[in-house]
């Protein structure tokens, strides 16, 4: 009998695959800084001079840049590699 409340299914137990050396080789993490827009579609730079960032995995810096302008359609001004 169970007396600390409603019975829950038993979650299934979580099991991760090894990483392959080449995936983790081409998986890098990558923080792309961009000029957003406004609402007519201009170019609208930060008085502040801090650019927004969008923060993703590539296999390089320029599948980085790449990805970037195509989820933001903004130009990307740089692509920085993230250690760690």
């Amino acid at each position: 009998m169970n007396c600390t409340g409603p019975e829950q299914p038993q979650r299934a137990a979580r099991r991760f695959a090894p990483i392959a050396a080449t995936k983790a080789d081409n998986d890098r993490r990558y923080r792309c800084s961009y000029t957003p827009r406004d609402a007519l579609g201009h170019l609208n730079p930060s008085d502040t001079g801090a650019a927004p960032f969008v923060q993703f995995r590539a296999a390089n810096a320029t599948a980085a840049l790449d990805i970037a302008r195509r989820i933001t359609g903004c130009p990307v001004i740089e692509a920085t590699r993230i250690e760690g």
